[in-house]
């Protein structure tokens, strides 16, 4: 049963013990009894149609708690085995009228006691005796109300407040695992870009050039052969017989010229590979990371580079990575795929308020991109949508009318510093 069904049963029982006491005690007179029974019963019609609302809704909550004192308080003068009440009427005060500094509940646990104690005065017949067992009875009962009650708060709202801490402490522990995870993929990125740079481009690179001294022997064998028959006295030494795979078929050079494009693509990637992984500081903040990367990327490609970056004042460093890291695979798919001339790069604000965002566009004049392509549809877009995922950031890739490909990464920001420009 929920906590609010407990509270039901617990009213239930306190009214029919109540009940059944005012029943069989005597009072001053004959019609008290009766009276207080009738309140009582009024009471508890008045809890179960409307009044048990006032747990679960704020509207009952006041004409819930005014029912509760006047039941105990008038019902005490009628016969003070009303004032039994008490022990549900304090805890439920406590409930139903809550306020940050407690001075609520208490104002209204002061009023029931002066009320009880007056009913108490009245059912004692009046008089200074009369007066004092109200005004001990009740001292007792208002020590005991605020002080269970102002305890129980405390404990409450210790442990609320120890919930919170224990979420926002498993919350810190995911972010910290998160960037853990990808302080290891970055690590692991950069030792396979120096292993990429140090075995495999070194190996394509020895392809192109034995390829390319194939060919030019090739080549110089397939001249040779036809100057030696022209020049008679190239005849009259010995007989110099080429190599006839290498003499006959002039498809020979054409293997050797598809062997070097082939090793040269290869290196072609492996170099793009080693770029897109390789690190960038981002000290200094993000927006000179990227320009360094810019100057960096046309240095390497020969593509021109159009930049537009506002200021974008300081940030946790997890976002500037993510932001980092997808403009480096944007570059690098600008590099592999488009066949690009010209690119376009901005940092740029979106939005307003709560809603403002930082946004990250890069756009070139290739090829383009076909029209199913999704940012899962490689590896490297994919691992972009996953980090910005990690910082609460969105990836959109689309083409672009008249060719091209443009990239969009978005993540939530706070409100600039100022703004400004910079153009390569």
């Amino acid at each position: 049963m929920s906590g609010n069904r407990w509270w039901h049963v617990v009213v239930l029982g306190a009214v029919l013990l109540v009940g059944a006491l005012v029943a069989v005690t005597a009072t001053a007179e004959p019609w008290m009894t009766p009276a207080a029974l009738a309140l009582l019963a009024a009471f508890a019609v008045f809890y179960a149609v409307v009044g048990r609302r006032g747990l679960d809704e704020e509207r009952w909550r006041l004409p819930l708690a005014v029912a509760l004192l006047v039941t105990v308080a008038v019902g005490t003068a009628f016969s003070p085995n009303m004032a039994v009440l008490q022990c549900i009427a304090f805890p439920l005060l406590w409930l139903l009228l809550p306020s940050p500094r407690m001075g609520r509940p208490i104002v209204a646990c002061t009023v029931l006691s002066v009320a009880t104690a007056v009913g108490f005065f009245v059912c004692f017949g009046g008089g200074i005796d009369a007066l004092m067992q109200a005004v001990v009875i009740e001292g007792v009962s208002l020590g005991l109300g605020v002080g269970i009650g102002v305890w129980f708060t405390l404990a409450l709202r210790k442990g609320d407040e120890n919930t919170r801490l224990l979420a926002e402490l498993t919350a810190a522990q995911d972010q910290l695992a998160a960037l853990h995870r990808e302080a290891g993929a970055g690590a692991e990125r950069e030792r396979l870009a120096l292993d990429l740079h140090d075995t495999i481009a070194q190996n394509l690179t020895s392809v192109v050039m034995l390829a390319q001294r194939g060919r030019n022997r090739a080549h110089s064998a397939m001249q040779a052969g036809p100057a030696a028959q022209a020049d008679p006295d190239a005849q009259a030494g010995p007989a110099v017989q080429p190599d006839p795979a290498v003499q006959a078929d002039p498809a020979v050079q054409a293997d050797f010229a598809l062997i070097e494009e082939v090793a040269r693509e290869a290196l072609t990637e492996t170099r793009a590979l080693v770029a897109a992984s390789a690190p960038v500081p981002v000290d200094g903040g993000l927006v000179h990371a990227l320009e360094r990367l810019v100057t960096a990327f046309e240095r390497e490609t020969r593509i021109r580079i159009a930049t537009r970056f506002e200021e974008v004042g300081p940030l946790p460093r997890d976002r500037e990575v993510v932001l980092l890291r997808s403009a480096q695979e944007a570059l690098a798919n600008v590099r592999k795929h488009s066949g690009a001339e010209h690119a376009r790069l901005t940092l740029v604000h979106a939005g307003a308020g709560s809603e403002r965002r930082l946004v990250l566009t890069v756009q070139d004049d290739g090829r383009g991109i076909a029209d199913d392509v999704t940012p899962s549809s490689g590896f490297g877009l994919e691992g972009m949508r996953q980090r910005l995922a990690l910082v609460g950031g969105t990836l959109r890739v689309t083409g672009v009318v008249g060719g091209g490909t443009e990239l969009v990464a978005s993540i939530a920001a706070a409100e600039p510093a100022g703004q400004g420009e910079s153009g390569t």
